[in-house]
């Protein structure tokens, strides 16, 4: 069974009777949002998909938290704005877009993410936080927290190994308060009057001390252990993801939990802790730091549904990491093997539900040239889909229009993050090195250069097949002869491009022009 059924049966049986499940995410637009925060909504869409697979209504539910504070400057905003440090404080929403395109910090980072998601095919009911928190939606549940901010301390305090004191639980206000001439959270509360309908407080930036209605003046917000829980009541959430620290013991669902129970009487979601995806030689990605790739990034190297793939075969606890070296080689030859299985219907159970949620195309979407393939063939031909075509068709390959959006990957992908692939020929032949080749090396070169040289349409396995009956000795053993084919493709390798290494030797031999290289052997 996939984990996305699993969960969905766990909500239908803790709720069998509801009208309409609401399985939730949210992400903080403090910088570009990482492909990391994808899982955030991606295991939230998934199980909105297997409950409607189930015949029930479901709903997946976005909100971007764009009414919490800057909390530092991002190391890729500071390269373009040396005092975007004078926002810290500010909520994202209310600071200016640094690049000058929307209106404002919040907007351009959720624009970004807004746009793969479209890409990616998942279109949430989208809440904007700020634009709630502003028309006053939350204003009751804002003076019931003041009323009951006490209570609200002493839950939290509970699961916090500090101590605390008396003078600690009367100062606590479960709000940061905005000052409206500064628009930052650096306020001190001075007094809430009894019915908690009144604040007075005092700007510690600017100086500004005002008392306001707390119904009229909307820059305030709950702090987000009160506020997590307060919106699983107003939406009436039932599933909800997070990060793995959010799941751990006294985590922040365990606490939140408890608010949600014991201060606004809601019964918690079903919650999934969910691990950190990482980039090869990055580490973890934040976006509040700048080391993150976007999924805007991601799309430009993998097929849409190939990053639903990789978040759907995985199950949210189990960690992978995105890699942009031959990696991706194995991943597209993978998806590829998977999806031919699940149209001809030969895939497990387990695989055919991970291709059921990750296509959005027809079962009769014929095969793709394999993206291993074309990392071999397209720079021999500087990328360009006529003469790409034109040689696969060499090697009996089909690539149709279907085949330049993976074609466009590959370019990206070698231009971009593997550039020593895009090898080219000698211009002349390497006499130096061929020198100093031993004679069974020499003859070796001797060998293909005539085999090549005598047929005029070779097929990839056709080379594969004569290169190893040149190479292997049927007296050694297989280990060993594997070592005999790397020192022997090294020589090719280097009498072709100068170099230790190169594509798919075989598939260039036939694939590429003969014209070209056949002198480089002579």
């Amino acid at each position: 069974m996939h984990w996305a059924d699993r969960i969905a049966e766990e909500i239908i049986a803790k709720k069998p009777n509801k009208e309409e499940y609401v399985c939730a995410s949210g992400i903080s637009p403090s910088g570009s949002v990482h492909i990391g925060n994808f899982r955030e909504i991606a295991t939230s869409y998934f199980v909105v998909r297997a409950l409607q697979k189930k015949g029930k209504k479901a709903r997946l539910l976005f909100s971007w938290d764009e009414f919490d504070r800057l909390r530092k400057v991002p190391t890729n905003i500071a390269a373009i704005c040396e005092d975007f440090g004078k926002y810290v404080g500010m909520p994202y929403a209310l600071i200016p877009d640094p690049h000058g395109e929307c209106s404002s910090y919040a907007e351009y980072n959720e624009r970004q993410f807004e746009r793969s998601l479209d890409i990616l095919d998942i279109h949430p009911d989208t809440r904007y936080q700020a634009k709630e928190y502003l028309s006053g939606r939350y204003s009751e549940m804002i003076i019931l927290a003041l009323k009951r901010r006490l209570e609200i301390y002493d839950i939290l305090i509970k699961y916090k190994t500090q101590d605390s004191s008396e003078g600690d639980r009367n100062n606590y206000y479960p709000i940061n308060l905005y000052c409206d001439e500064c628009k930052k959270d650096t306020t001190e509360i001075i007094s809430v009057s009894d019915d908690c309908e009144q604040i007075t407080f005092r700007c510690k930036t600017c100086g500004a001390t005002k008392t306001v209605r707390v119904r009229d003046y909307t820059l305030i917000k709950l702090v987000w252990k009160v506020d997590w829980p307060m919106r699983w009541g107003a939406e009436g959430v039932d599933f909800e993801p997070g990060g793995r620290d959010h799941a751990a013991e006294n985590g922040s669902y365990t606490v939140c939990s408890d608010v949600a129970k014991n201060i606004f009487g809601v019964e918690p979601p079903l919650f999934y802790g969910y691990e950190w995806l990482s980039i090869a030689g990055l580490g973890d990605m934040h976006s509040s730091t700048g080391n993150n790739i976007t999924p805007e990034t991601v799309l430009k190297v993998y097929e849409p549904e190939m990053v639903r793939w990789l978040f759907a075969k995985y199950e949210p606890e189990t960690p992978f990491s995105f890699n942009f070296d031959d990696t991706i080689i194995r991943h597209y030859s993978e998806y590829d093997k998977g999806l031919e299985a699940y149209k001809a219907g030969t895939g497990d159970e387990f695989n055919q539900s991970v291709y059921d949620y990750c296509t959005f195309k027809k079962k009769e979407t014929p095969a793709k040239v394999p993206f291993g393939t074309l990392a071999s063939v397209a720079p021999i031909v500087g990328f360009n889909p006529e003469l790409v075509k034109k040689t696969l068709a060499k090697i009996d390959v089909p690539f149709g229009d279907g085949d330049l959006p993976r074609l466009e990957r590959v370019q990206h992908w070698i231009s971009v993050y593997q550039p020593s692939k895009a090898y080219k020929l000698l211009a002349e032949k390497n006499q130096e090195y061929f020198e100093q080749l031993s004679d069974e090396q020499k003859s070796a070169v001797k060998a293909l250069h005539d085999y090549l040289a005598e047929n005029d349409k070779i097929l990839e396995k056709d080379v594969q097949n004569f290169l190893y009956s040149i190479i292997n000795d049927p007296a050694l053993t297989k280990k060993e002869n594997m070592a005999r084919q790397q020192g022997f493709f090294k020589v090719f390798y280097n009498l072709l491009f100068g170099l230790d290494a190169g594509p798919r030797l075989y598939l260039y031999l036939a694939a590429a022009d003969k014209n070209d290289y056949l002198k480089l052997l002579a």
